[in-house]
């Protein structure tokens, strides 16, 4: 048995080895690929932004001399206030109930080893009450 892996051993370290290049081969690629999605969807985001900027503006400046000028301007800042609010919600709709928020576990990890560590050493028993005291008045 050890014969057998001895002979196959430089195989194998062939394979990992090329196992990796086209690893760090692909990884260059879809990075290359990622960041010129996000600099597009940067530069569409920025330029509805712009548009939509420009068209408020154009309606203010369309209902200026007329009477209903502060009703256009109230409906735009109306209208952003509840495409505001739907994106909150579209945001936060996304996370089902009951899942762990982020860092959960690693709040919870970290308690517990200052838990453990507080009992090996109690002279760090302080530390893990003025971390409870913390995370309650931060409301954690």
């Amino acid at each position: 048995m050890l014969e057998i892996l001895l002979r196959l051993a430089p195989a194998l370290l062939r394979h990992l080895a090329a196992y990796g290049e086209l690893l760090s081969e692909e990884g260059r690629d879809a990075l290359r690929v990622f960041r010129r999605q996000l600099l597009g969807l940067a530069i569409a985001w920025a330029a509805a932004v712009v548009a939509a900027l420009m068209a408020c503006v154009c309606v203010i400046a369309a209902s200026w001399d007329g009477p209903h000028r502060v009703n256009a301007i109230g409906a735009l800042s109306a209208g952003f206030a509840l495409l505001a609010l739907a994106g909150a919600w579209y945001a936060n709709s996304g996370v089902p109930r009951g899942q762990a928020r982020p860092f959960q576990r690693l709040q919870a990890e970290w308690r517990e080893d200052l838990r453990q560590f507080a009992a090996l050493y109690p002279s760090l028993a302080g530390v893990e009450r003025a971390a409870s005291q913390t995370r309650q008045i931060h409301g954690d």
